[in-house]
């Protein structure tokens, strides 16, 4: 893999550039029925080689019209996942591993946009700049500061929990292999942010010190019953488990599942703590 990247790095590109550059650009050259991408004949608007879209010189509009276009797919797909997501987490999954990928937003791609979204939310909202003693500390703040710098890590710690579950007690179910449990697990887990996400909207909108501490303290409720909840339906819908036959297997990985989770999140506590006391911050 190494070397391959070596190559891509130092291969000669397709087409050569400096030629053409050494009167400047050349609207002719654009013009040209040549895909600039990879060197063929255009007999089409799109190149039958490489697929790109003929190339024209860079304008204000295009490069907008082309940037809104991306974005429109892209939140289009994203929105109309997790819709489906909702209610059936385990059941796009099993499309997404039977071929159906198109019409479903790539499982880390869908990962990598709600984890965003939810750091920038915690960094607006300051949800772990509030806490529920009087006066400040400098240890907490420490902790804060350090929670907020591997936000992105723990957001994913229920990735782990969820593969353990179904992995431990369903893998010899409809022979999935090892990649199409953690495609199940990265949606599922896709579900779960977009629930927090949603669940912490209102911190945005009344920042009051008093609410946001309210908040997180009833959300350590409920917020772990909804989750046990998105994994025991994606887990039922993705192995096609009958609740009147196979409740012990459900509940068994469901149970597997919040032991893990919760361990995780100790030792995620546990490794903060350490870097706080261990390291200055810079």
């Amino acid at each position: 893999m190494l070397r391959r990247a070596i190559d891509a790095v130092l291969k000669e590109p397709a087409i050569e550039f400096s030629s053409p550059l050494a009167k400047g650009v050349d609207q002719a050259w654009l013009d040209a029925s040549t895909c600039r991408n990879c060197g063929e004949i255009l007999a089409t608007p799109y190149c039958g080689q490489c697929g790109q879209k003929a190339a024209a010189r860079l304008a204000w509009h295009d490069t907008v019209r082309e940037s809104w276009e991306r974005l429109r797919l892209f939140e289009g797909q994203m929105l109309g996942t997790l819709a489906r997501l909702v209610l059936t987490p385990g059941r796009v999954a099993q499309e997404y591993v039977m071929g159906r990928r198109s019409a479903n937003m790539h499982p880390l791609k869908l990962l990598v946009a709600l984890v965003a979204i939810l750091a920038l939310m915690l960094a607006a909202n300051g949800y772990f700049g509030h806490y529920a003693f009087r006066g400040r500390n400098a240890d907490v703040d420490l902790m804060a500061a350090r929670v907020m710098t591997y936000a992105n890590w723990s957001f994913t710690l229920g990735i782990v929990a969820i593969y353990v579950g179904s992995w431990s007690v369903l893998r010899r179910r409809l022979g999935y292999n090892a990649i199409e449990h953690a495609v199940l697990s990265i949606y599922a887990q896709s579900v779960i942010l977009g629930i927090i996400v949603l669940n912490m909207l209102p911190t945005l909108i009344w920042r009051d010190p008093a609410f946001v501490l309210w908040h997180k303290s009833a959300s350590q409720y409920y917020v772990p019953a909804v989750k046990l909840l998105v994994v025991a339906a994606a887990y039922k819908q993705f192995f096609l488990l009958k609740i009147r036959t196979d409740w012990p297997r459900l509940l068994l990985a469901c149970v597997i599942f919040a032991g893990v989770n919760w361990l995780l999140l100790r030792l995620y506590a546990f490794l903060i703590l350490w870097l706080v006391t261990a390291r200055p911050v810079p």
